[in-house]
């Protein structure tokens, strides 16, 4: 009767942690997460760089996708930049906004070859391979290739987050 009741306890303990856990979660905001996710520290130095910070704390419904610090570090590689510091703010502000949908996207809600418009006003598509179980989101431009959504459905208090392996670039122009 003991064992019974010690597994009876272990399981309500562990079952109401799950739930506890995921509520402490979605009552976090993005860049909250983003600031406790060692990962993605680059992501919240350019929120930083570009006074989004607060825009990522404040309450709304955005989805974005956040490249990781070795996405960051290959686009910077790319430019000849050895930190954020050497891009133009307003060109930064740029590339972060092509990151965000105003809207709470969840990946069962992406559809292969959907196009979604970004606070930049510029379209990202998405590319669903079923079989290989795996999103990957096409940008503007064609300086980087497709990034694939490595961690999904991140639920935050003010959105989504859909961590990605490449920073997605905008179509700059000429």
């Amino acid at each position: 009767m003991k064992k019974i009741t010690l597994i009876a306890l272990a399981f309500v303990a562990f079952s109401c942690s799950t739930d506890y856990e995921e509520k402490n979660l979605k009552s976090v905001s993005i860049a909250e997460i983003a600031k406790a996710t060692p990962e993605l520290s680059t992501f919240v130095e350019a929120l930083e760089i570009t006074g989004l910070t607060e825009t990522f704390d404040a309450q709304g419904d955005y989805t974005v996708f956040v490249p990781d610090n070795a996405a960051f570090s290959s686009l910077l590689s790319a430019l000849g930049a050895t930190s954020l510091a050497d891009v133009d703010p307003v060109l930064l502000a740029d590339v972060l906004k092509y990151h965000v949908l105003d809207s709470r996207v969840l990946s069962t809600d992406l559809t292969d070859g959907a196009t979604a418009t970004t606070l930049l006003g510029q379209d990202i598509t998405v590319n669903i391979d079923t079989t290989a179980d795996e999103v990957t989101i096409t940008d503007g431009n064609t300086i980087t290739s497709d990034a694939t959504v490595i961690a999904r459905d991140i639920k935050c208090s003010n959105g989504i987050i859909h961590r990605i392996d490449t920073v997605l670039l905008p179509n700059l122009g000429s």
